[in-house]
């Protein structure tokens, strides 16, 4: 433990302190050179610290009055103490610095002894027998147990200033940390309340996509509900409106539907130029030559065709093969089954109007394609109706030129129409190949799974819409396809529609011709002689296909 002496005195001696701190030597000072060291007694012997100096005091033979009276000594020769150190310990005031002894008076005799002292000397040697003398032993004794008590004291004071710090310090150290685990406490929960809130928050993102995809489900599947209801709407109504028109047919046509289908077609025929033929023109020239050596290799297979089941087998196999080359592309698909499908129209245009029994083979070939191609029966379809539109009942005026263009009349190289017989011979073999096709039955693996693309009911309509046709329309054409549709399908047609059927036939073999009877036209005539065939013999029709 380190102190200064200026801690261990008291404020009233520091004047003091000062007068002697200003003598070259003093007692209290640490000790020098000059200093014999048997002659000094050390206060703090025990302090270490050099920042501490150690304090000393001179050691003196002093003795009591009442000793040298004892001894019978009446001169006392003894060294006394430095007079400054005198006069200091002289105005000490042991009775406060130093513990009361029984409580006997303390004086303490120093100095040197002299004549001029003689009555001091007598004075104190007077009150000797009352008073106790203390010693520099003495002195130096109650001083050093003085500064160990207070140095005791003081340690004491320090120990307890060090716990208090300690306490302090520790005090402080558990704030801090309790700051600490607060602020801890504090950001964890901050931490946890926004996770929380942002699990809320992805929570009420998810139901509300939930929500929102149910509501787009249930309402899909509602709009898909109604489209199906409005579908099936559509379909009843197409169904109903079907009905009505089959009614209508049998008693009378609706020459509007008919000129609408009409219309119809001829459009087909347009798209069929913009957005078939003529994407093809511009193509490269990797599909154009394709498609080139396609087209050569289709022209001759219907030339091809004879009664020959075999053989009509072996066409529809090349034929199909060089469809599905195209099956990857949808133009070159759409352009070869256009191609068929005007090949088809022209080959009964020129051949089956001189052989009409040729439209059996043709006829079958063409039902086996549509079945496993469908796109070709609207293509097979849009070119029947613009080269003979017979086959779906319509009639127009042939007064103009318009009206010979929408009946399929052609202008020959002087730029003349046609001849009527040459125009009556090629609708006759269209509307034989339509008939035949209306009247085969579907393929055997098909009958099951398909429906039929051109039904006998087409063959119903054409020869109901034509009995039907106002009289100042009917021309020679009407009765010579009439007289060709009876020997490609009218025994099949019987067969199909029983007595409806035969009350048609019997209109157009009789009613009709009758009608027409002063015009005289060629195509009546024959119309009858068929009928009274029927009546005698029964109708003939085209003899089957062989092995």
């Amino acid at each position: 433990m380190r102190f200064s002496l200026d801690c261990l005195v008291d404020s009233e001696d520091e004047l003091e302190d000062e007068t002697f701190a200003k003598n070259d030597y003093s007692p209290c000072s640490s000790p020098g050179s000059s200093v014999n060291i048997n002659e000094i007694s050390f206060v703090n012997p025990n302090e270490e610290d050099e920042s501490v100096p150690q304090l000393y005091l001179p050691k003196k033979k002093l003795t009591s009055l009442a000793v040298r009276e004892q001894s019978g000594l009446s001169e006392v020769n003894f060294d006394g103490l430095d007079p400054e150190l005198e006069r200091l310990i002289q105005r000490l005031d042991l009775q406060a610095k130093l513990p009361a002894m029984q409580g006997s008076k303390l004086v303490v005799v120093a100095g040197r002894p002299t004549e001029a002292r003689g009555k001091e000397r007598d004075s104190i040697r007077d009150e000797a027998e009352s008073v106790a003398y203390v010693g520099p032993e003495q002195m130096l004794s109650a001083i050093e147990s003085s500064f160990s008590s207070r140095l005791e004291a003081l340690e004491r004071e320090n120990k307890r200033q060090v716990e208090r710090i300690k306490l302090v310090k520790r005090q402080k150290e558990e704030e801090r940390q309790r700051r600490e685990q607060e602020e801890k406490r504090k950001r964890e929960e901050e931490e946890r309340r926004k996770r929380e809130e942002e699990a809320l928050r992805r929570r009420k993102l998810e139901e509300e996509a939930k929500r929102k995809e149910e509501a787009e489900r249930l309402k899909k599947q509602q709009e898909e509900a109604e489209a199906k209801k409005e579908e099936a709407k559509k379909k009843a109504q197409e169904q109903e409106k079907l009905k009505q028109e089959a009614i209508r047919s049998k008693t009378v046509s609706d020459f509007g539907l008919i000129e609408q289908k009409f219309r119809k077609y001829k459009d087909k025929i347009v798209s069929i130029k913009r957005d078939i033929i003529e994407p093809v023109k511009n193509a490269d020239s990797a599909l154009k030559t394709l498609l080139s050596r396609h087209k050569r290799k289709v022209n001759p297979k219907f030339g091809q065709l004879t009664n020959s089941y075999t053989q009509l087998q072996n066409i529809q196999r090349e034929l199909c093969s060089l469809v599905d080359q195209t099956r990857d592309n949808q133009l070159a698909f759409l352009w070869i089954l256009n191609f068929i499908a005007k090949a088809m129209v022209h080959q009964a245009e020129t051949e089956v109007r001189v052989k009409p029994e040729s439209a059996l083979p043709l006829g079958k070939l063409a039902v086996n394609l549509m079945v496993q191609y469908p796109e070709l029966k609207e293509l097979l379809m849009a070119r029947f109706v613009k080269k003979c539109p017979f086959v779906i009942g319509y009639t127009c005026s042939i007064d103009n030129e318009s009206g010979r263009q929408d009946m399929g009349w052609k202008r020959k190289a002087d730029d003349k129409w046609e001849e009527d017989t040459f125009y009556d011979e090629r609708m006759g073999g269209m509307v034989t190949l339509f008939a035949v096709i209306t009247r085969l039955p579907l393929p055997q693996e098909h009958i099951t799974t398909q429906t039929h693309p051109m039904p006998i009911s087409n063959s119903w309509h054409m020869v109901a819409r034509i009995a039907n046709t106002p009289i100042n329309l009917l021309t020679n054409s009407h009765f010579v396809v009439l007289g060709f549709w009876w020997d490609a399908a009218a025994s099949e047609f019987v067969q199909a529609y029983g007595n409806q059927g035969t009350k048609l036939l019997q209109l157009i073999g009789e009613d009709l011709t009758a009608s027409v009877a002063e015009r005289k036209f060629v195509g009546a005539a024959r119309l009858r002689i068929l009928l009274e065939e029927w009546h005698t013999t029964g109708i003939k029709t085209f003899p089957e296909l062989v092995a």
